[in-house]
């Protein structure tokens, strides 16, 4: 959600991360980067309806963002620590070293790369830590101080989509039990505690949704907070039906790059091509199998799984001496979980899959805590392991 964003962390000491997985912000103050497939680009598909692959609506939401991120507000530069990489943070890191965690909207207990050396680092008594939630998590355990969150329909919001054009307004439908608060009070409150005095921090929900809305993009034009207020959502305005690059591509050149310099400039090969995973560069017997961990079609994130162990998806070829049923040890340096193995052809030779987002040991106890080689992202699916039948 777009107001989740709070303005405290402009006045907050860096040796503070917070951890929020709304919205990922990138390089150069933009929003999530639209992308295509070569083979419409070569066809001219992409001039038609339907004939191209967007993978990420976020980039036409013409949003004030810079009116809740207020980096104007930074008297200094402000350290910056990748959430993907949460351990190293927590025990690698100094001058200073990280001693207070605010985690809100997250599990990173579960859902960090490399999660033994995440489970050390909230495990420091050192460390203090406080986290927002509604249920019980993995990470609970680790906070020092547990704060009671509401839930979509106790507090507003203002929401933009991943996969469509419109924008909405989530009014709470009901008061908040007990004493429950929206992650906006809780920084509005913080910010009293600390004596901040800057006025921008006090503001109303519905004010920041007004300044997140008063950019003056055309995207927006007739969209407002009362609008939507009486709407409920109103598409984005574009043309219906719209083609998102008929008056050119988000490029320096306008046209779609099959050939890139940003990509050259970055060390990167400038022809969209294939590399290889870096663990499947090594001969590695003693981990035969890749292992992948898409999502799962049941539930959403590691906050509502469900119990028990998730399954593991074998090729036949690959499950000597494991039958469907069986608990199965999924291992290889980094650490280690139990799945519940189901033998069948969803997967190829040499790959296995298992389902992100449960509670307990899971698929990130083997991923490694390594940036991508673009765009600086979590190597969720380039990880190598072995299989033990238990």
């Amino acid at each position: 959600s777009i107001i989740s964003l709070s303005r405290v962390y402009a006045q907050t000491k860096p040796s503070i991360i917070r951890l929020n997985y709304g919205m990922q912000r990138h390089a150069g103050g933009g929003m999530a980067v639209r992308t295509l497939t070569c083979i419409p680009g070569i066809t001219g598909d992409w001039r038609h309806a339907g004939g191209g692959v967007c993978y990420d609506t976020r980039g036409f939401f013409g949003m004030a963002w810079d009116a809740l991120w207020r980096d104007d507000l930074r008297t200094a530069p402000a350290r910056t620590l990748l959430m993907t990489r949460l351990g190293e943070g927590l025990l690698e890191l100094a001058d200073p070293p990280v001693k207070a965690l605010f985690v809100y909207a997250s599990n990173p207990a579960v859902s960090i790369p490399h999660q033994t050396k995440v489970l050390r680092g909230l495990a420091r008594e050192d460390l203090f830590t406080v986290v927002v939630e509604h249920v019980h998590t993995d990470t609970t355990p680790y906070a020092d101080l547990v704060l009671p969150a509401t839930m979509m329909h106790e507090h507003a919001d203002l929401l933009i989509a991943y996969g469509h054009l419109y924008i909405a307004w989530n009014a709470p439908a009901v008061a908040p039990p007990g004493e429950c608060l929206p992650t906006t009070e809780l920084f509005r409150r913080l910010a009293r505690a600390m004596q901040l005095t800057e006025p921008a921090l006090y503001d109303s929900d519905e004010q920041m949704a007004r300044d997140v809305l008063a950019s003056g993009h055309p995207s927006l034009t007739g969209i407002t907070l009362e609008a939507l207020q009486e709407r409920g959502s109103i598409r984005l305005s574009y043309p219906q039906p719209f083609v998102p690059f008929a008056h050119g591509f988000p490029t320096a050149s306008g046209k779609l790059e099959l050939v890139s310099e940003r990509m050259a400039a970055a060390g990167l090969d400038p022809v969209a091509g294939y590399t290889p995973p870096n663990e499947n560069t090594r001969d590695d017997r003693e981990h035969p199998v890749v292992l992948l961990a898409p999502a799962n079609h049941r539930f959403l994130n590691s906050c509502f799984n469900e119990p028990g162990p998730p399954t593991l998806h074998i090729h036949p070829d690959d499950a000597s001496g494991i039958a469907t049923g069986q608990r199965v040890r999924v291992s290889n340096w980094r650490g280690a979980f139990v799945a519940i193995a189901e033998i069948n052809k969803r997967v190829r030779r040499g790959v296995v899959s298992c389902t992100k987002g449960h509670g307990g040991p899971g698929v990130n106890a083997t991923v490694d805590e390594r940036d991508s080689d673009m765009g600086g992202g979590a190597v969720y699916h380039d990880n190598r392991v072995k299989l033990t039948p238990l």
